[in-house]
């Protein structure tokens, strides 16, 4: 797309969120904070995505390939757009298939550890009990079987075993190259924390734009909240359940349901629509040079 053209649609835009945020009174030192949170957002996206590969990339072009992903799941369920297309854009900068699958898979078990660190300090937060695995006694038992019938599977198909085994190794060895850096390994670490406290950065500002006055605390178990109804219900970009559970949350929180209402939708323009926005953008960039 024609430069002009991008700074056209960039100035419409920002026209018509103004207007908006004029026509609802909302905060402006809250609207900056959600801006900045948005920024942010991406910001550390791009760090995970760097640390999770074994060969790093230039922030030119780690963060249209960040917001290029944000695109692709607003329109996929779990995250599997996203997902895809990093792979694609991890093969088509310079890493083979195996390192590639390394790179998402450890930016997912990164991600995973975040929230289940940012989990615990909510529930010390509010002195609940720490996560533990859903079902009880139950989950253990259905990865168990899960295992076993993977394993059944490898053997009782010899002829393919050892190309999988192959590839198994050089994922393990691409991974294991970077988690042996230890400022790589803490850059993953740090960039998918800095991931749920950036979203959490934007729900505040979002609260606070229409007036609210919530705990970081009870913001964080709302927002954690929110995640799970998205898992539970994986539809495109958590469209619908994240927004049900975020409203329902902050209404507990003694916020008006109308005021809880708009400050959804100013976190859901900052933390997705506008990253979208700019991932579609993105898109067209990095088919233009080749890079899907």
């Amino acid at each position: 797309m024609p430069q002009p053209r991008i700074a056209v649609l960039a100035a419409v835009a920002g026209v018509a969120i103004t207007l908006a945020c004029a026509q609802l009174h909302l905060s402006t030192a809250g609207l900056v904070q959600t801006a900045f949170g948005s920024a942010l957002l991406v910001a550390c996206s791009a760090v995970a995505l760097n640390a999770s590969r074994v060969r790093a990339l230039p922030t030119c072009r780690a963060v249209p390939s960040v917001l290029a992903c944000t695109a692709a799941n607003a329109v996929t369920p779990a995250g599997l757009g996203g997902s895809a297309l990093m792979i694609r854009l991890h093969a088509r900068t310079g890493l083979s298939g195996d390192e590639a699958i390394a790179a998402v898979t450890l930016r997912a078990l990164a991600s995973g550890l975040a929230g289940i660190v940012v989990a615990t300090l909510a529930a010390a937060t509010l002195d609940l009990d720490g996560p533990s695995l859903p079902g009880g006694h139950v989950a253990p038992l259905l990865l168990g079987v899960v295992a076993v019938g993977g394993v059944a599977l490898a053997l009782a198909c010899p002829h393919r075993r050892g190309r999988v085994a192959v590839h198994v190794r050089r994922t393990a060895a691409a991974a294991a190259t970077v988690l042996s850096r230890p400022w790589r390994a803490a850059a993953l670490l740090l960039g998918a924390l800095g991931v749920v406290a950036s979203q959490l950065l934007i729900l505040d500002g979002a609260v606070r734009a229409v007036g609210g006055d919530v705990g970081l605390g009870a913001l964080l178990v709302t927002l954690l909240g929110s995640s799970a109804a998205r898992a539970a219900v994986p539809s495109p970009g958590g469209i619908g359940p994240v927004e049900a559970a975020l409203v329902a949350g902050l209404a507990a929180l003694g916020i008006p349901m109308a005021a809880a209402a708009v400050a959804v939708g100013v976190y859901r323009t900052a933390g997705l629509w506008l990253p979208v926005l700019a991932g579609v953008l993105a898109l067209r960039r990095l088919r233009v040079l080749g890079l899907l």
